[in-house]
């Protein structure tokens, strides 16, 4: 086993200084290139187009704009927009139609996020940028479409934090229901990201319109990812902003 390491150790060191020796001769370059693309471990594809999905496009009747994954039940929650069509459709993994949502308190959807446990699905929850008696919201929905719980002044657009107001709140991300993050302003006054307790409490707030560090123009997305990193990317900055 030691023999075997050290092969390899010199094997590696003799790859080395030989893309050192051709990148100091400015006519290898191109090789040494290839050389170092050889040595860099092949990336691991993580999508893949499935041109098929859903398996009937009829069954899309509006204008689709988020989805939403159910992995414990295999299934896809599509927010979609348009007049007089379901706001929700709910299809399997394979891309078959399984239902609508039959609700009217849903006007404009922008951003759609599932609430799961270890075994059930407990929620779906979907920022709502309307401008109607609905609008400027962020509402928590049962897996058959109930409405829960409503965020915001449903049809006014505001940015007080007592009670609490949005202006056009454009994305959610929840981390096991004790960390709730908004990002609020699709285009709208706030310009934000806002982050909740699990009863719903403001914690704190971070942003304002500009171009500066901690600043948004159009926030539009916010995720978590497994070390705890809240990441905001601004549609209109064209970047992505990640806050520890």
């Amino acid at each position: 086993m030691k023999f075997k390491s050290n092969v390899c150790l010199s094997a590696a060191l003799v790859s080395l200084a030989l893309c050192v020796l051709l990148w100091r001769d400015g006519r290898y370059k191109a090789r040494a290139k290839s050389v170092f693309n050889f040595l860099r471990p092949a990336q691991r594809q993580l999508y893949k187009l499935d041109a098929g999905w859903p398996r009937n496009p009829g069954g899309i009747t509006g204008v689709p704009y988020d989805v939403a994954v159910d992995h414990l039940n295999s299934l896809v929650y599509v927010a979609q927009r348009g007049d007089n069509v379901s706001k929700v459709l709910v299809f399997t993994e394979d891309g078959y139609f399984k239902t609508a949502w039959k609700t009217d308190t849903l006007e404009m959807p922008h951003g759609i996020f599932a609430v799961t446990d270890e075994k059930h699905l407990k929620s779906i929850w979907i920022t709502d940028v309307g401008q109607g008696p609905y609008g400027h919201t962020v509402k928590q929905y049962s897996p058959s479409g109930v409405l829960l719980k409503t965020l915001g002044t449903p049809g006014i657009a505001g940015s007080r934090l007592s009670p609490l107001q949005f202006d056009q709140p454009a994305d959610i991300f929840i981390k096991e229901e004790d960390e709730i993050y908004i990002v609020d302003g699709d285009g709208g006054m706030n310009n934000r990201l806002l982050k909740l307790t699990d009863d719903f409490s403001l914690q704190w707030t971070l942003g304002g319109n500009g171009t500066k560090p901690s600043q948004f123009y159009i926030p539009h997305s916010v995720a978590m990812d497994d070390v705890g990193r809240v990441s905001i990317y601004d549609i209109h900055l064209l970047c992505l902003m990640v806050h520890m």
